[in-house]
């Protein structure tokens, strides 16, 4: 099974959120540990994702898109939401940072989709 796909969609899906952090959370990205936890969980989000649509056999880029989706709802949203409460986060900043995981976890799957 080939997978040089994997790390090279993860690091144009760094690139998107290098550029969702420094444009719509004027955040720049600026010490190599933060670079280093996204590149991290930018590889595991696309290889869970590759995997993912691997096993069910998603055949089509809209059912990748609903995969994407469903699992940023599933992984992501259902599990930090319920910091939105615990440390009071505003719900803008929240959904300005899950938003942009959002985006990034379908750029992701089309990019996943595409290149297999």
């Amino acid at each position: 099974m080939q997978v040089l796909h994997i790390p090279i969609i993860a690091l144009i899906n760094l690139g998107f959120i290098y550029l969702w952090n420094l444009k719509m959370r004027q955040r720049a990205m600026r010490t190599p540990k933060v670079w280093l936890a996204a590149l991290f969980g930018s590889l595991f989000n696309v290889w869970g994702l590759d995997v993912i649509q691997r096993d069910f056999v998603v055949d089509s880029l809209p059912n990748m898109i609903k995969v994407s989706a469903g699992c940023w709802l599933v992984f992501v949203i259902a599990t930090n939401a319920k910091y939105l409460v615990i440390y009071g986060w505003s719900k803008r900043d929240f959904w300005l940072d899950y938003g942009g995981d959002l985006l990034s976890f379908i750029l992701a799957g089309i990019l996943i989709y595409v290149s297999t």
